[in-house]
């Protein structure tokens, strides 16, 4: 597979799967705020997100929001993951359903267009919904019709490494900001997990048993170590490591070393040191993310999660 496509279906998989997340978690979050009496985004829960340069008081909910939301300029805004997916995927439509093309065409074209100054809290609401929906339709239409074959594993490759980084930093974010018990249904409806949770664990919502779920569960599509399997083997298809005794590519040796790392963990582990295993699990998927650009896409380092901008290779090249 050439490198240009490769790398634009890697970084279509990471972009559509922060859209998704940003959205859902901002969805969650409002319902979140409504219900407390407040309109007005945490600054912590911004740094989640990656919008660390909001502080305390420096601007208004208005501003916030069209940050949040409607910001080209910022890459972890909803509208400049939309515009971002939908440029790599202009490198790819000889290889894209045109079903697929049309749905992130459609969500580019709605979306980026809708105002961008609204002090309405409803009007935002309705856009991270629609947001929500748009790009969560297409990433149904690529499951249902992108082939099994090594371009699917890059999509999927993306896809994971941005959404167990994603629920570690929603993790982070709970344990240091808001660990009371109560405060954890909203970290698992940020993950779409509540239903399964509760369905798992028969509605005992304490913190040792979500990290567990969110963590360690092999079954539950968002929890960290379904991530990491996934992505692991993502990486295994596309280049099988036939050797009896080599060591495998930097990319799998640390997935593996970080999937092992929590294969095993025990509720012990979870309550006593918990904040370091984020952190050394938080620092394994940007660097696997490194690795994963030096070795197929030619580069030395990959861009960090904060500071990343549209990849995007011309399709002249």
């Amino acid at each position: 597979m050439l490198v240009r496509i490769a790398e634009s279906l890697f970084w279509l998989g990471r972009y559509l799967e922060r859209a998704d997340d940003t959205a859902r978690i901002l969805e969650v979050h409002l319902n979140h705020e409504l219900e407390s009496g407040s309109a007005s985004p945490q600054t912590s829960f911004l740094s989640t997100l990656g919008f660390d340069e909001f502080e305390a008081g420096e601007a208004d909910s208005a501003t916030l929001f069209a940050t949040l939301g409607f910001s080209t300029e910022h890459p972890n805004s909803i509208a400049s993951s939309i515009v971002a997916a939908r440029r790599n995927a202009g490198g790819l439509r000889e290889l894209l359903p045109s079903e697929v093309y049309e749905a992130i065409n459609i969500a580019d074209r709605l979306l980026v267009k809708m105002p961008r100054r609204s002090t309405s809290l409803s009007e935002f609401f309705r856009y991270v919904r629609l947001a929500h929906e748009r790009v969560a339709i297409t990433i149904g239409l690529l499951d249902e019709s992108f082939p099994r074959d090594e371009g699917w594993q890059f999509l999927q490759l993306g896809t994971f490494i941005e959404r167990v980084d994603m629920t570690l930093r929603l993790l982070k974010f709970r344990l240091v900001f808001a660990p009371e018990s109560r405060d954890w249904v909203t970290t698992l409806k940020y993950c779409s997990a509540y239903e399964f949770y509760i369905r798992t664990y028969h509605g005992q919502v304490e913190p040792e048993y979500v990290l567990e779920f969110l963590l360690v569960d092999r079954l539950f599509p968002r929890s960290v170590q379904f991530g990491l399997m996934t992505a692991e083997r993502c990486l295994d298809r596309i280049a099988p490591d036939t050797h009896r005794s080599a060591p495998p590519a930097p990319a799998q040796r640390i997935l593996g070393q970080a999937r092992a790392t929590i294969s095993f963990l025990t509720r012990e582990d979870l309550t006593t040191r918990i904040e370091t295993l984020l952190e050394d699990l938080s620092l394994s998927c940007s660097l696997a993310s490194d690795a994963i650009t030096q070795q197929y896409f030619g580069q030395t380092r990959g861009q960090s999660w904060q500071r990343e901008v549209a990849h995007i290779i011309p399709r002249s090249l």
